[in-house]
């Protein structure tokens, strides 16, 4: 019977160890994939730093530029702005003004 035992034993060892080594190499693979995806994600995350930062540029660019429509809303709805458009585009003056035109 201490035959039958030893190999019975012996066969164990075996599988024991080629169990113990499927699940290092198991936590080996997944290691190595957890350490892939890190990567990918952390460029995805620098890439995406880069994109919001550019947005926010175009956010800032788009309220300065809101702002200065506003302000020229502003000015349009004035006197002196139809004043302006009246005497560049029409060439209207007012009676008493006396206009001297350089000679071209």
């Amino acid at each position: 019977m201490s035959k039958r035992t030893g190999r019975t034993g012996s066969k164990n060892k075996i599988s024991s160890r080629i169990g113990v080594i499927t699940v290092i190499c198991c936590l080996a693979l997944l290691a190595g994939v957890v350490m892939y995806k890190a990567r990918t994600l952390e460029t995805q995350k620098k890439e995406l730093q880069v994109q919001a930062e550019e947005l926010q540029e175009q956010l800032d660019d788009a309220k300065q530029k809101h702002k200065e429509l506003e302000e020229k809303e502003e000015y349009m709805k004035t006197d002196e702005y139809v004043e302006d458009v009246a005497r560049s585009q029409l060439g209207l003056v007012y009676p008493d003004e006396i206009v001297i035109k350089p000679k071209e």
